[in-house]
């Protein structure tokens, strides 16, 4: 399944993240990242792909005390197509 997760980076924990992020130390274990974009700002997304809810799970608490994020499930052209003949 594909996934959005939108974050934002409070300004009291800009340094720290930046820290962390240069290092680029994340575990991915069940985690495909298709790509990231990140704003001018303290914003950005990733998008993802993974099987296992637990592994996107583990993965955004890597950054939960340091950023906020929101997880958005996505859908391709083929998945909505599906909904839509019923």
């Amino acid at each position: 399944m594909l996934f959005r997760l939108d974050y934002s980076i409070p300004v009291e924990n800009v340094t720290s993240a930046q820290q962390r992020f240069a290092t680029l130390d994340e575990k991915r274990d069940g985690l495909t990242v298709i790509g990231r974009w990140h704003e001018a700002g303290n914003r950005g997304f990733m998008v993802c792909e993974a099987d296992d809810v637990v592994a996107l799970g583990k993965f955004s608490n890597q950054w939960s005390d340091l950023c906020d994020i929101d997880i958005v499930p996505l859908m391709t052209d083929e998945q909505v197509g599906q909904v839509l003949a019923g």
